[in-house]
């Protein structure tokens, strides 16, 4: 409960001060902090590009993985497993770019309280929860970017405390399916 106490306080203090500029800089009144929390939030919250293609859709896919990937703290993180590729269409979905990352924790921290706090972020950021589910030991959070499929990617944010000395955070994210060729 401490852990995730400093690491919030760590992250508000980090996000409040991450704007302000240097004694005697060129910036003479820092943003405020509220501006400053939303702008740090915007890199949670993915970017339609323009011309959706297998490549564009990696590039953007990848890089809000590493966003949310990167609330962790990184003196937390054991080891990243990461399986990025492109789906192909099936008969009943299009062809989409798909990442899934386990990200292995340092054991005593709590996977599932980062998990949420996570969620929270992301949900401040403009995700919708869709659904939340925490059996013992094991949390889950399916969320949507947008309430339009055409153009949402889907987040399935997991933790897993159930052994001891191997807790994870699993991030499974999908881009929007890409348009027919």
């Amino acid at each position: 409960m401490r852990r995730a106490l400093a690491v919030g306080l760590v992250l508000v203090a980090s996000l409040a001060l991450g704007g302000c500029g240097l004694v005697g800089s060129s910036k003479s009144v820092p943003p405020t902090p509220t501006s400053t929390i939303a702008n740090a939030l915007n890199g949670l919250k993915p970017v339609v590009p323009s011309k959706l293609t297998a490549a564009s859709a990696k590039k953007a896919t990848v890089d809000l993985a590493n966003q949310i990937d990167a609330l962790v703290a990184k003196t937390d993180v054991v080891y990243v497993d990461d399986h990025s590729q492109l789906v192909p269409a099936t008969s009943s979905s299009g062809e989409y770019y798909g990442v899934l990352r386990t990200i292995s924790v340092t054991p005593g921290f709590d996977p599932i309280q980062q998990a949420t706090l996570m969620e929270s972020l992301l949900v401040a950021a403009g995700w919708k929860e869709e659904d939340t589910t925490s059996p013992t030991g094991k949390y889950l959070a399916a969320l949507s970017s947008s309430t339009d499929p055409s153009d949402a990617w889907f987040l399935l944010l997991g933790a897993d405390a159930t052994v001891p000395k191997q807790p994870v955070i699993t991030v499974q994210l999908a881009s929007p399916d890409l348009p027919k060729k």
